[in-house]
């Protein structure tokens, strides 16, 4: 059986408003950009990166990352 130690999983929720890397913190391509920045490692290598629509303009992003 594998050994799933070493796996991160983050959630975000955004209002699917149009964005940049560089904008403002708290909005989703800097939150995702950010945290994928974190993971990007030979350690933590990102895995997937997952959207689905929410209700209304929400965005659900899911980033997995590990070995």
């Amino acid at each position: 059986m594998a050994v799933y130690d070493n796996v991160k999983v983050q959630v975000f929720i955004h209002p699917g408003n149009p964005g940049i890397e560089t904008g403002d913190t708290g909005t989703m391509a800097r939150d995702i950009k950010d945290y994928v920045d974190t993971l990007d490692s030979t350690s933590n290598k990102v895995l997937s990166i997952t959207h689905a629509q929410l209700t209304g303009d929400r965005i659900l992003t899911m980033v997995v990352g590990g070995a």
